[in-house]
Formats: C-alpha cells, structure tokens, sequence
C-alpha cells in the first residue's frame, strides 16, 4: 500500500478523540475516493491491510467498511472484495426512456443477458396486475442488467400472452418496447412506476453478486398501451447503489415574473 494515499487529518486533537474511530477511517476512505486517489471500481485493501494501515482493530474497519457500503459509496463482491462505486445513474421516472438509451446518454454501456423465458400460468397475484384471469397463459422473462460490465439489476417481466403471440422466439436481449412496436403494433403510451428499498433474496444476490440481505431497491412497472390495455407488468431489483433518482417538476404561470420573485 502507497504511503501518501490517505489525507492528513488537520482537525484538532481534542475534535479527534470526540469522532469514533471507525468514522475517522470512514471520512479518511470516502476523502480519497472524492479526490480520485480511489478512483472507481478500484479494489480495497484488505480488512488486515486496512487495520495495519489505521493501527485499528479489524472489527472498526468492518464498521468502517460497512458504514461506505449504506451510502453506497463502496459495494462488495463476493469472495472478491470490497470495490469503489463508479457514478450513479441519473433515473428521471417521468421521462419516457429506456434502460439502453439511458444508459448510453450517460456515456456509459448498457448489456443485457437473458437469464430464462416461459410460458406459466398466472398467479392469483400476476392476474391483480396484468387484468388477465387467473391461471391464464402468460410470459415470465428474466433478464440480467449491467453497466460498463458491472450487473446492476435483475428483472421479472410478464406479458400478457394473447396481444404477443410468438413474443418468446424474438431475440430478447433487445428493447421489448421496440419489439412490442415492430412486431405487434403496441405503443407503450402509459406507464405506472412504484419504488420501495427491499432487501435481495438469494436467488436475486446470486444474480447481482452480492450477499444475501444486501439492502436494494425494489420497482415495478405497469406498462400501457395505446387503448390504455396492461400489456406489461415488470419487477426490478436494483442493487442500492446505482440510481440517482432525479424528477424536474414545473410551476404553474410564469416563474420569471414579479409574482414568483420571493418565492423560494
């Protein structure tokens, strides 16, 4: 390890012994990540390495550890480590993008991986979202998504089966919203989007690489056509570092005028 990586902390003695060591280490981490000494995706010292270097106990660096993880400053790889987070995604759910284009507009790359496809019978539960009757035929796709190579999220997506004959033998990995469009002739007019932080299951940390329990964020997407029929309804688990969630809102008249001047 680099002797001059860590910022010298020029607060005063008696401002040092009222901070709890673990927090020390954390704002010593999180300092050079904002300088670019960490840059991203880069790995961490060793837990053993980081406890030599602070002259700390391994169980303050967990804390430490466990404190940039929450605010999702660092994420873990299992079995390999612990990484710095590159930067958010800027998500707008107002906006009517996709995933792809999102991710692309940012500079980024964006890669699907399709995980399975079926046709099953739909739940009593699937049937309250997509309004077909119970135990109808529908489309369970699961798909895998990453940025710059790093999964970032797993998907459920079922479809209603009888506007989308045929819709499993199309290349998936693709836009369904472009598939829905060229294929079919279904334009996503409306869409009905809830979030909520969750924790992942094991079927779902397996798939984003991370451990059971890891905080992530859960969204759901109920998807509309043009005669405003479910055509779609989707679950996704984000993993909790990933978005920024960013919504412009708008006044009513003219906000440039002497009536809006002291509003704050």
């Amino acid at each position: 390890m680099a002797d001059n990586w860590t910022i010298p902390d020029e607060r005063p003695d008696s401002v040092k012994r009222k901070v709890p060591h673990f927090l020390r280490t954390r704002d010593d981490l999180a300092s050079q990540m904002e300088s670019g000494a960490l840059p991203a995706r880069t790995r961490l010292p060793s837990e053993r390495e980081l406890s030599e270097h602070f002259q700390i106990t391994r169980m303050t660096v967990r804390q430490a550890l466990r404190q940039l993880e929450a605010e999702g400053l660092i994420y873990r790889l299992d079995r390999r480590g612990w990484f710095v987070s590159p930067s958010r995604l800027r998500y707008n759910p107002t906006a009517n993008i996709g995933f792809t284009e999102n991710v692309r507009s940012q500079g980024k790359v964006p890669g699907t991986l399709l995980l399975s496809k079926e046709m099953t019978p739909a739940s009593s539960w699937a049937t309250k979202f997509l309004a077909v009757p119970d135990g109808e035929p529908v489309f369970l796709i699961r798909r895998l998504r990453s940025i710059d190579g790093r999964t970032v999220l797993v998907e459920q997506l079922y479809v209603n089966t009888t506007r989308c004959p045929g819709l499993l033998e199309l290349p998936l990995e693709q836009s369904l919203t472009d598939l829905f469009e060229e294929h079919y002739g279904i334009v996503e007019r409306r869409v009905r989007i809830t979030m909520r932080p969750t924790a992942l299951n094991e079927a779902q940390a397996q798939a984003l690489q991370v451990a059971v329990g890891t905080p992530g964020l859960y969204l759901t997407r109920t998807i509309l056509d043009q005669y405003d029929n479910v055509i779609e309804f989707d679950q996704e688990f984000w993993r909790h570092d990933v978005l920024e969630v960013e919504v412009d809102t708008y006044t009513h008249g003219d906000v440039t005028g002497s009536k809006n001047a002291d509003k704050k």
